[in-house]
């Protein structure tokens, strides 16, 4: 806390006593010094603003001023200082005391002695602008207020941040007042009374609540509640009739008809905040409601879309933000470490599903009901075929074949089940459900001790069954083995020749595909030749000149080997590249590519001199190679 010789309460101390934030420093360095003098007689740390004084004062003004307490004007010879919290501090100050002020008018700058400047302050009227200042975010940082009462009842000063919470509680302290004086509280009951018939218990008590616990009376009406709505509708209507009856308005009486016109302005405000509280509270009713409804999964999209019972957008209601916020905490809060309410499913499909966690048992049952039908008719068909072309296979005779099968059509043609299946949480939902109080009753079982039962039990389909049912509609001689070995061996013996047959004509058109395509390369080899090989020279006096420029051994024997490798790492290199591209098509580009990836690859080669004419011989070598091709 600043000590009371500090600039700062002393600057504050004489623009009050002044009635202006603007304070001359040459008067001022004068007042302050006759001051300190008397002060110091019995406050010894006075003495500090008698020694060095002007230096003092702007060391400490400018300190000030960095930390946005005041500015420097030069607009005056001397110079001047701004206090620029100062009617900010004042109107703060003229609240303090709301309970003392109760009988008194809102303070205005008539009452604080002051003229503020249009630039810093806000002027609203109390009827209409303050409930459009409240429903909308404020458009600048003007931190004044001036509410502008209606029939003439003047106008207060205020904060931006004391409305509305403080500019309500002073309202209700004015009102507080007025029932005090003049037997107002039995009058007020009188006359309401029959307004709020049959509900005399609830008018006295919302009155004594007012005399005795006004702050109370504060949430109540922030509440929205409509009893409280309807007492200070009629309230307020009484009270302005009352007074208006007089000739002469003293300041009570002025006070307790701006205090009716704030409450009248914020009791609307807090009816209208909850309605819609209301109305948003009865749309995610209704979001509930259309969740728990099948097919009991929905994407972020869906839900988007739904409507309440009267075909009206959900999405309207409630907002985007507001749902994404109920989305967040539907999924996140629980209790007793159990899952949250809203759980997110995702496996199946790039879109994150929602569910209830007390709707996913009965999903996963309705998914296992459509299930079955498919998975059953799946098997009941491949087996059926497989009758008919006298083969079988191990899924026939043998459960556990039987369930790989099952497990692969459920992931083939039911996806949504199969994820769900897989999804951890399903098992912790049922054992959660095993575990409580109340266990409700499971149609079918699907897990035991941890794990997820056979795909059999979920479908309850037994093989035997389907391969009984599935031989049944066949005629007789396909459940003779006997007649069907027989059958099955010629079968599989024509089979073979047909195949063998289909092998030797695919191996014709392959032979002559080879044969077209080896003579579109050699023809584009011919032609690239003749784009690479200067005049003047054939393909190997060519090759011979840029053998000489890259290989430069003076052994010969050295020589010969050097090049013999070249040509032999270029030609595996080709037959690799030939090899890896079934379809390959020789350009100018492809071929300098392959000629500059098997030189590069081999360090000792790319680290020679004349390594552009050694890619330029690798091209050349290529094409010579591939005009033989066969």
């Amino acid at each position: 806390m600043a000590q009371k010789t500090d600039l700062y309460p002393i600057l504050v101390s004489y623009a009050n006593k002044n009635n202006s934030p603007y304070i001359d420093i040459n008067p001022f360095l004068e007042f302050l010094e006759k001051y300190a003098k008397k002060q110091s007689y019995d406050q010894p740390e006075w003495n500090k603003w008698l020694e060095n004084r002007n230096v003092k004062f702007w060391a400490e003004v400018s300190n000030l001023a960095e930390d946005g307490k005041c500015e420097l004007l030069t607009d005056t010879e001397n110079g001047r200082v701004y206090l620029s919290h100062f009617y900010l501090e004042l109107i703060e100050d003229s609240y303090s005391n709301a309970d003392k002020d109760s009988d008194l008018p809102f303070p205005n700058e008539e009452s604080l002695r002051i003229n503020l400047p249009e630039n810093q302050l806000r002027t609203l009227s109390a009827a209409e602008d303050i409930l459009i200042y409240l429903e909308e975010p404020q458009e600048t940082d003007i931190p004044i207020l001036k509410i502008v009462f209606p029939y003439g009842f003047g106008s207060a000063l205020t904060l931006a941040s004391f409305v509305p919470r403080r500019f309500l509680e002073m309202a209700i302290l004015k009102i507080r007042n007025y029932l005090q004086r003049y037997g107002n509280k039995e009058y007020a009951l009188r006359k309401l009374s029959p307004q709020l018939q049959g509900r005399e218990n609830f008018l006295k008590e919302e009155i004594n609540q007012i005399l005795v616990r006004p702050m109370e009376t504060c949430r109540d009406l922030e509440e929205g509640k409509e009893l409280t709505y309807l007492f200070w509708a009629h309230f307020c209507i009484l009270v302005k009739n009352d007074v208006k009856k007089k000739k002469d308005y003293l300041s009570e009486d002025i006070a307790v008809l701006q205090s009716v016109s704030v409450v009248e302005a914020l009791n609307s405000h807090y009816k209208s905040l909850a309605n819609k509280r209301q109305e948003i509270e009865l749309a995610f009713r209704a979001l509930e409601n259309q969740l728990s409804k099948p097919p009991f999964l929905y994407t972020l999209e869906q839900i988007l879309q739904f409507r309440n019972p009267h075909g009206i957008p959900l999405l309207g209601q409630y907002s985007k933000e507001g749902l994404d916020s109920w989305i967040k905490r539907k999924t996140t809060e629980s209790n007793n470490n159990e899952l949250p309410v809203l759980l997110m499913v995702q496996g199946f499909d790039a879109e994150r599903h929602f569910c209830f966690k007390d709707k996913m048992i009965p999903l996963c049952i309705r998914l296992l009901a459509e299930g079955r039908r498919l998975v059953t008719e799946a098997v009941s068909k491949q087996w059926r075929k497989m009758f008919l072309d006298y083969e079988r296979e191990p899924a026939m005779e043998h459960d556990a074949e039987f369930e790989k099968l099952l497990g692969k059509l459920t992931k083939k043609l039911c996806p949504a089940l199969a994820a769900l299946l897989e999804d951890p949480k399903l098992l912790l939902i049922y054992e959660e459900m095993e575990q409580s109080q109340n266990p409700p009753s499971i149609a079918i079982k699907i897990f035991s001790n941890g794990q997820l039962v056979p795909y059999s039990s979920l479908y309850i389909i037994k093989r035997k069954e389907i391969l009984a049912d599935t031989r049944l509609i066949l005629p007789f001689w396909y459940s003779t083995p006997f007649l069907t070995a027989i059958i099955a061996f010629f079968k599989r013996l024509w089979k073979r020749k047909k195949e063998i047959t289909l092998a030797r004509e695919n191996d014709d058109t392959e032979a002559l595909e080879e044969r077209n395509r080896a003579e579109e390369i050699r023809a584009a080899a011919e032609e690239l030749e003749a784009s690479i090989v200067p005049s003047g020279y054939t393909l190997d006096s060519y090759l011979e000149e840029l053998e000489s420029r890259w290989s430069k051994l003076i052994d010969k024997k050295a020589r010969e080997n050097l090049i013999e490798d070249v040509k032999s790492l270029i030609r595996d290199h080709l037959r690799v590249n030939l090899k890896l591209q079934k379809k390959f098509q020789l350009t100018r580009k492809t071929i300098s590519q392959m000629a500059t990836s098997a030189i590069v690859r081999s360090p000792t080669l790319s680290a020679m001199s004349g390594r552009d004419s050694l890619i330029v011989y690798a091209e050349l070598y290529m094409l010579k190679l591939l005009q033989n091709i066969r």
